[in-house]
């Protein structure tokens, strides 16, 4: 039996922690439904559009870069319409604009991002086009730093695997992104299950232990199962 852990809200969470935004990780830690509450502050049509738009916004996207998007142009094709969504955005999550406009300043000195493990990253702040490079700049700290993350799961995960004498194995191509998939009996698939929620849980600890950094965002995950990739049910 196959299966799936995936890490919830990795890239969101992982830019709250590295911006320090207070209103987004206030959400978290109240287990407030982000989503919902971005729906009606920014006036969207749906709940799904609002999460869409997050997972985009991390990256800063543009007016006229959603304007032009098939997810987004149903609901307006009018790129002021988006600039003023974003307007909203950043000013409701200042840590984060914040953040992007410092490392904006970084590339433009000629400076590397250096992320809270130690990871850093140089960049150019122009792409082939000749425009500022937002979405490189404000991409590679968010997914060097998420992939870090999945890392120190894997190897936890192992670790507590083999020591409660577990005989799931971890696939050759073991995580895609933000997931981890395991081959593992039946008999054992609600163990394995609490391994993961309990290795998400302690990934702050650890990373406090390894690199001595203080994590303040909570990490969490979400775990399925099923005979195939393709016929999966949450546990």
């Amino acid at each position: 039996m196959l299966i799936q852990c995936d890490a919830s809200q990795l890239e969101w969470r992982t830019l709250l922690e590295l911006s320090q935004d207070p209103v987004g990780i206030n959400e978290v830690l109240n287990g407030e439904d982000t989503h919902s509450l971005n729906q009606e502050a920014f006036k969207l049509p749906s709940r799904l559009i609002a999460k869409i738009y997050l997972f985009r916004t991390i990256f800063r996207g543009t007016g006229y870069s959603f304007s032009v998007d098939p997810d987004f142009m149903h609901v307006s094709t009018d790129p002021a319409y988006w600039d003023n969504v974003n307007e909203l955005f950043y000013k409701k999550y200042e840590g984060v604009n914040d953040c992007h406009y410092k490392w904006k300043e970084q590339v433009f000195n000629g400076l590397s991002i250096t992320g809270p493990l130690g990871r850093f990253w140089h960049i150019e702040p122009f792409n082939q086009y000749g425009k500022i490079n937002w979405t490189i700049f404000t991409n590679y700290p968010v997914q060097g730093t998420g992939a870090d993350i999945m890392a120190i799961a894997r190897v936890s995960f192992f670790k507590r695997l083999k020591k409660d004498g577990l005989s799931g194995l971890i696939l050759p191509i073991s995580s895609v992104h933000d997931s981890i998939v395991v081959d593992s009996p039946k008999s054992e698939l609600s163990t394995v299950a609490n391994l993961f929620y309990e290795v998400f849980a302690d990934i702050p600890k650890n990373i406090e232990k390894v690199f001595g950094y203080k994590w303040v965002v909570p990490l969490a995950c979400e775990v399925k199962c099923g005979p195939n990739m393709k016929d999966m049910v949450k546990l």
